[in-house]
């Protein structure tokens, strides 16, 4: 079988640039190779290069690279559509079709003769390329790794703060973010230009909460947790109402309705968690067309409960990306709200690209810590050691997460988790038997999850005890080869 995946960045980059989907793709790719199937990776959105004068940019093609531990490699070069797509908010409206990128794409899928064409975003693409692999003559699958099929901004959140529950037809989604100047960006990568990368600064956190001496708010920051009511409202595991998502009132509308046509069009979308599957289909998306689908991870040695006394530190750890979805800030918010004697048993650790971001944060509740570490990018060989010791990973993402790998990862080496009630993570946690959930975005209810870990005899045990690791990535690489073979066997449409 010749499968083809597909996602904006080049496969070799993986999860160090685009985080974990990259990441599960690679191993997937590789996994799928040692099957004995031809794999091949494309990208799209992020390779640009100048026409023959050097003036502007070249015409849109495709080319083909040097493989990568024997998997194909294809580009896309010079696609109208950049990425990642936060960068393509500003044109989001041309994200539905494009015939000049339907034409590559039919073309790649004819040339490469790929059997399966595997989506793991339309990132860098447009929405009609679905329909142009189809019309190539190749199956076609969808994985739902994100948002970004019903969202421009990615994480469904009005100015990356507030859940978008209702995004008025695309209204609301004029003001939602900044908007680059997209042919500057293309000319830049293309080397025409001698700028910098675009940024969009993200909008404030809620303030930082300060303490008295005796551990108690200080009372500017009682008025402070007044003010930023907004940012600290409970965001409850339901996707927004199927009517108001399905409206159009302006370009953003048509867009997602586009992007729901073209899903509903795949022989199969893959959703990879219970949520994202209700979610895909409150959008519009054919509900026969969408399953869940969980994916799997890397075989890692399972570790030992680490010993603790009654009164010993409690030691917490987040791994991963953070941003202010992740919920790491949300969480050092919520130990604040822990009587000050529990407080002082919390260690809290946390390591992956962005959590010295809020250092100041977390600075500001250290005096009243056991103990606490923040530290920057790391490898998978340097988990073992990172996590030795931790009695309890923490998830406390403060939007739909579709289904975060970091709580994998901790299940996979035994470790129970504390996450929040949202997206794909109450399909992972069983409350109170390999781990604990607490309300989305609700510092109060984590911190009495938090209390119950510290305060109730024998919970932390039993939760180790219940934690069983998920399916391994080799053994979820045979069941999505189980979905392509069902397709291929199957009339064009199922």
């Amino acid at each position: 079988m010749r499968i083809l995946h597909v996602n904006f960045v080049p496969l070799v980059e993986g999860p160090a640039r685009a985080g974990g989907v990259a990441g599960y793709m690679q191993n997937l790719a590789l996994c799928q190779r040692d099957l004995g199937h031809t794999v091949g990776a494309l990208s799209s959105g992020d390779g640009y290069k100048p026409d023959l004068q050097g003036r502007g940019l070249g015409r849109v093609h495709w080319r083909q690279i040097e493989p990568w531990r024997g998997i194909d490699r294809l580009r896309i070069v010079n696609s109208p559509i950049l990425a990642p797509a936060l960068w393509q908010f500003g044109r989001a409206e041309a994200d539905g079709a494009d015939p000049a990128l339907e034409g590559i794409f039919s073309e790649i899928v004819t040339q490469w003769r790929a059997d399966v064409v595997h989506f793991h975003t339309l990132e860098g693409l447009t929405a009609s390329c679905i329909q142009a692999a189809k019309n190539a003559g190749s199956r076609v699958v969808m994985s739902l790794h994100n948002h970004h099929a019903f969202c421009p901004q990615v994480y469904l959140m009005r100015g990356r703060r507030i859940p978008c529950v209702d995004y008025e037809g695309g209204r609301a989604c004029v003001e939602c973010e900044q908007s680059i100047d997209i042919k500057s960006e293309q000319f830049r990568r293309a080397g025409l230009m001698e700028t910098s990368p675009p940024s969009i600064e993200p909008p404030p956190l809620a303030p930082i909460m300060r303490f008295e001496e005796d551990g108690s708010f200080s009372a500017e920051t009682q008025v402070l947790i007044e003010q930023s009511h907004a940012l600290w409202q409970p965001l409850d595991n339901v996707p927004p109402d199927s009517d108001l998502a399905r409206e159009s009132h302006n370009g953003y509308g048509d867009r997602r309705r586009a992007m729901a046509g073209a899903l509903s069009e795949c022989d199969r979308v893959l959703a990879v968690s219970e949520f994202v599957r209700s979610l895909a289909v409150s959008m519009g998306v054919r509900e026969s067309q969408v399953v869940v689908q969980p994916i799997g991870t890397l075989p890692c040695e399972r570790l030992a409960m680490p010993k603790r006394g009654e009164h010993d530190p409690l030691r917490v750890v987040f791994l991963g990306f953070n941003n202010y979805y992740k919920g790491l800030a949300m969480f050092v918010d919520a130990i604040g709200f822990l009587p000050a004697a529990l407080r002082s048993r919390v260690h809290l650790s946390a390591f992956g690209p962005g959590c010295p971001s809020i250092r100041e944060r977390a600075e500001a509740i250290r005096p009243g810590l056991a103990g606490l570490e923040m530290g920057g990018p790391y490898s998978r060989e340097d988990l073992p050691d990172l996590l030795r010791d931790r009695h309890i990973g923490i998830v406390p993402s403060v939007w739909w997460d579709n289904g975060p790998q970091t709580l994998m990862e901790f299940q996979a080496r035994g470790i129970p988790v504390l996450g929040a009630d949202l997206g794909g993570i109450p399909d992972r946690i069983e409350h109170g038997v390999n781990g604990l959930l607490f309300r989305g975005n609700d510092r109060r209810d984590a911190a009495e999850q938090l209390k119950r870990l510290l305060t109730e005899r024998g919970l932390l045990g039993r939760l180790w005890g219940g934690t069983e690791p998920g399916p391994t990535i080799a053994e979820h690489s045979a069941e999505v080869v189980g979905v392509y073979e069902e397709l291929l066997e199957s009339s064009p449409r199922s």
